[in-house]
């Protein structure tokens, strides 16, 4: 009867004039479960509701509503069942449990709606099953929580993004390392807020939005690039000056989250803290660095060490030739001084011969061969010769003391100390000696004026300190312009057992960046090809080996001095191993 009631009902009010079994036929083939019912009793239900709650029309015909809804939502059930049969509320969906005839509980959502037939009111009602969905939820809801768990256990500073760029994660370690609570950021849009100072997109937003050009070009120039580990992802590293004290180097991920049909619904981004690692590279940078310097520091002393121990050779070398050739001179020149002493004693016999033969001469020869020889004395002017002899002959053993001074000087200043003992001399002879041996450098551009105080000996290596006065003297002459100059070379006894010796001259002077690196090998303010650079160097080094200093005052335009400070005793030094 009631089932007639509403088919006759669906019948008259579309006006579709079909019969009842047409009519049945047609909500049968509804897709979505359907019943109806009035007061209480089920009027009529589908096939689909049939199924849906595993019971066929029979049992479920003249079946209270209510009694399948489940005890929980049965009184929000009535509510609104009431309300709209009463015509109180519009149309609308609630969410409930249906019992099944297999005794299984059923998540359904039902949409009530009243139909008036022949002024008696009906309640048909859609039934939607969630069951399937609700499991679905449950399973989801299940694994966003084990994610969470999993996010927020792991060490690795993370946080997530949804669809919406709004936070979803930020796990302890992300709270610990920027000092930011995930109540405060999870469910905002602030995730920049903890590392930068203005509002701006984090690598994470910018995957999800896929502004990666962006990235590239403006907010990550130059550090930005693609994951070679993740598909899709972005790597990057920087300083973020407002971590901690003094900030934090930074290596950040991000990667988009894709649901199942591959669509992005998300970001993570990782962190980590590169500051330790970096600190460290840079200690080794700079140990390296170090250690570089080192390297050329030691590479330059031995390569300084190097080119004085070839210039030394070079300089023992041609000492050794120079004594050699001095020697060589010595012997031929000792015999031309013995022979000219011989030469004037025999001229002397020669002209007391010739007094003789003119007292002679007027007794004992003719008158006309007196006249003679007379004549020729004239012609040869005997007189003459007896004059000029023999300042010729002291003229010549002058010429030959200065050319033994000279050898001997040559020998001495190229004396070689192979074995490099020391002994005590007297550095003002030496002084002379060099000034000897350079005075054709410094006769055509300078006078020199020695001011020497009468030193004592010092215990030294003698042809080592003249090399080092041969240096100072023949580089102050080229300091000398082209107006003719003046070299004051003096000594003076110090304080505390050391001497001084001063070379000065009133040439060019040295400029004051220059002077730092006067002492240094190979460099030189000569023209090319005019000085090695060796010379001062070498100096330096052998005044450094007797404790001594030099120093230099120099001042453009003015001229410059070199001042060589030496110990009267020589103290050997030891370095530790």
């Amino acid at each position: 009867m009631g089932k007639r009631i509403v088919l006759h009902s669906c019948a008259r009010e579309r006006g579709c004039g079909v019969d009842s079994r047409l009519a049945l036929n047609l909500l049968d083939t509804v897709g979505a479960p359907m019943l109806a019912y009035r007061d209480g009793p089920v009027l009529y239900a589908n096939e689909a509701c049939q199924q849906l709650l595993q019971r066929d029309q029979a049992s479920l015909l003249g079946m209270p509503f209510d009694a399948l809804v489940l005890d929980g939502d049965r009184q929000r059930w009535q509510a609104l069942a009431a309300a709209v049969l009463a015509g109180e509320a519009a149309p609308a969906r609630l969410e409930l449990c249906l019992l099944s005839g297999g005794g299984e509980q059923r998540t359904v959502e039902i949409a009530p709606s009243r139909i008036d037939i022949d002024d008696d009111p009906l309640l048909v009602c859609f039934i939607y099953d969630l069951s399937d969905y609700k499991r679905r939820e449950a399973r989801e809801r299940s694994l966003f929580r084990l994610f969470a768990q999993i996010i927020d256990g792991d060490p690795v500073p993370t946080f997530v993004l949804n669809a919406q760029h709004q936070v979803t994660h930020w796990n302890k370690a992300c709270a610990a390392i920027t000092g930011t609570a995930a109540a405060e950021i999870v469910g905002t849009t602030r995730q920049w807020y903890p590392f930068y100072r203005t509002e701006r997109p984090t690598l994470a937003d910018l995957v999800l939005s896929g502004d990666l050009e962006r990235g590239f070009e403006e907010l990550y120039r130059g550090k930005l690039r693609r994951s070679e580990l993740i598909d899709g992802a972005y790597e990057a590293e920087a300083f973020f000056p407002h971590f901690g004290d003094s900030g934090r180097w930074l290596y950040f991920t991000a990667a988009p989250l894709r649901n199942a049909r591959g669509q992005v619904v998300g970001a993570i981004e990782t962190l980590q803290d590169m500051t330790a690692r970096r600190t460290a590279e840079e200690a080794l940078r700079q140990q390296q660095a170090g250690l570089e310097r080192l390297v050329a520091e030691r590479t330059a002393q031995l390569e300084s060490a190097s080119a004085q121990l070839v210039q030394s050779e070079k300089m023992a070398s041609i000492g050794q030739l120079a004594a050699g050739v001095a020697h060589e001179i010595n012997n031929p020149i000792g015999y031309v001084h013995s022979n000219i002493g011989a030469l004037e004693g025999y001229m002397g016999d020669l002209f007391e011969m010739l007094d003789a033969y003119e007292q002679a001469m007027s007794s004992c020869l003719a008158e006309d061969k007196r006249e003679a020889l007379q004549a020729l004395g004239a012609k040869l002017d005997v007189e003459f010769l007896r004059e000029d002899i023999p300042k010729l002959v002291e003229e010549s053993k002058e010429g030959i003391t200065r050319v033994r001074k000279i050898v001997q000087d040559l020998k001495d200043f190229s004396h070689v100390d192979v074995k490099q003992e020391w002994q005590w001399a007297n550095i003002e002879a030496g002084l002379e000696s060099t000034l000897n041996i350079v005075s054709n450098e410094i006769k055509y551009k300078a006078d020199v004026v020695c001011e020497f105080a009468g030193l004592p000996e010092i215990e030294c290596l003698p042809s080592q300190l003249n090399q080092v006065f041969m240096n100072l003297l023949v580089n102050a002459a080229h300091a000398i312009g082209e107006a003719r100059g003046r070299i004051r070379v003096a000594t003076r006894v110090l304080d505390a057992g050391q001497v001084c010796v001063e070379v000065a001259d009133n040439g060019c002077g040295i400029a004051p960046e220059l002077q730092m690196k006067i002492f240094d090998p190979f460099f030189t303010t000569k023209p090319v090809g005019k000085g090695t650079g060796l010379g001062l160097s070498l100096s330096y080094g052998i005044v450094k080996n007797h404790n001594g200093r030099i120093e230099l005052e120099s001042t453009p335009g003015v001229g410059t001095l070199f001042r060589v400070v030496l110990p009267v005793h020589h103290v050997e030094t030891r370095s530790e191993a």
